[in-house]
């Protein structure tokens, strides 16, 4: 069967069945709060949270009319349950180091997300994602983003204060105001994207699964948010059910803490942010008998994170506007043995920088734009696949248009093209490719009930 036509069949399925269903019949939360996709997320952007939907995740997911777990009815209230599917073709155009040709990708669902969660009881909620993708050659599935919560809201006459108690199964899981790296910008993700060499701090890399993490937040008169947690890896035990993906090849890693700060302001329909974030990742190196896998005996390269980061919302109908940015800086120090090894400097520095904008008008039409860099220090050795110079250094910028004609489908074209690669703007030093050979592209359709 040809592309054009798996793509006109999937797309006639999803219509059917959103047209069929009514209205309201959007995810779990939607369900439990009786509020539409647009008063959780920004036009009905998934993720880019609205002061409501802030409110309802350091609330705990507990706002709402239904039931505790305990007292749900099977032939009453629906499950607290939802699933998201994600159709795309991508197009490609090369392969690290003009080896081989291009991958190519067949129109396909590429990935299967079930969710579930809510309130368990007033005090207690949860968010929990399985997610199968379509990539590295094969389906398969783990657990992904998912965190259990308690909170509480204590208004007095001179004062508001939430505060709560998470668990969840990476560090980032827990941002309400889509500034790092897990939230950042749009949920439609490339699978085998292009395969371009890009370096991103550690604080990014962090998997679903890789570190369990326990922490406490306040907010205090929807003002000042405070948030300290320490994660780890976790390889034995009853978390490794509902929290780890069970990946072989995690790095490992020790005790390590996490922060956040941030002041906010909301008046009428606009809404900003400015804040303060980090962490210290203890990462454990492979021993020679490891085979290459991260091991407790190894030994440990640190990497410091600390960042700032603002968002500015604003939230009227028709018009929906958006704006995030992230300067992230790390610092890297490395086990001995890995000196000459598996990197030439003891120590490297990165820098990342985000920037993003969307607009969406009547919560159908909308365009995003995605700025991304690093630069960093020079590494022969963890960059010299890219490079013959060592340079980690490049920029790259996604233009996106999409058209949401249900508040549960949406349809959309990305584009992301580089600028520069391993710090050159033109032939990267050392092989034949530039810049834009890692460009690419994807047209998807998105359906979540």
């Amino acid at each position: 069967m040809s592309s054009r036509k798996k793509l006109l069949y999937l797309l006639l399925g999803l219509l059917s069945l959103a047209w069929a269903l009514d209205a309201r019949a959007v995810p779990l939360y939607a369900r439990q709060t009786g509020q539409a996709c647009v008063s959780c997320h920004l036009g009905g952007m998934y993720p880019q949270l609205t002061a409501y939907g802030r409110f309802f995740k350091l609330t705990g997911y507990t706002m709402g009319t239904r039931p505790n777990l305990s007292d749900l009815e099977v032939q009453k209230d629906a499950p607290p349950i939802s699933i998201w599917l994600q159709g795309a073709k991508q197009f490609y155009t090369n392969v690290p180091n003009g080896s081989g040709a291009a991958p190519t990708s067949s129109l396909n669902v590429q990935a299967v997300s079930l969710f579930a969660g809510g309130k368990i009881t007033d005090n207690v909620g949860a968010f929990l994602q399985w997610t199968g993708a379509n990539a590295g050659g094969g389906f398969n599935s783990a657990i992904d983003n998912s965190e259990i919560r308690y909170a509480d809201h204590v208004v007095k006459p001179d004062s508001d204060l939430i505060y709560g108690f998470y668990v969840n199964n990476h560090p980032t899981v827990s941002d309400v105001w889509n500034n790092t790296s897990n939230w950042s910008g749009n949920f439609m993700g490339f699978f085998n994207g292009g395969n371009a060499p890009v370096q991103t701090p550690f604080l990014d890399n962090y998997a679903p699964g890789d570190a369990v993490g326990a922490g406490a937040y306040l907010y205090k008169d929807n003002t000042w948010y405070g948030e300290v947690g320490v994660y780890k890896s976790v390889t034995h035990g009853p978390t490794t059910t509902y929290f780890t993906a069970g990946d072989t090849g995690s790095t490992l890693i020790d005790p390590s803490p996490y922060y956040r700060l941030a002041y906010t302001k909301d008046f009428g329909p606009h809404s900003f942010e400015v804040g303060l974030h980090g962490m210290i990742s203890y990462a454990h190196n492979a021993t020679a008998a490891s085979g290459g896998v991260s091991d407790w005996g190894g030994t440990i390269n640190t990497y410091r994170d600390v960042g700032i980061d603002g968002q500015y919302q604003y939230n009227l109908a028709p018009h929906y506007f958006s704006a995030h940015a992230r300067y992230l800086h790390e610092s890297a120090s490395y086990g001995a043995d890995q000196v000459g090894t598996a990197v030439a400097n003891s120590g490297n520095i990165l820098n990342e920088t985000y920037l993003d904008a969307s607009y969406v008008y009547r919560a159908k039409y909308g365009a995003m734009l995605i700025y991304r860099a690093a630069t960093g220090s020079n590494d022969l050795t963890l960059y010299g696949t890219n490079t013959v110079t060592g340079s980690p250094d490049w920029k790259s910028w996604t233009p996106e248009i999409f058209w949401t004609p249900w508040q549960n489908v949406r349809l959309g074209y990305q584009y992301i093209f580089y600028t520069e690669m391993a710090g050159a703007t033109g032939t990267i030093p050392g092989q034949t490719l530039s810049p834009h050979d890692f460009n690419t592209s994807m047209l998807y359709v998105s359906f979540i009930y």
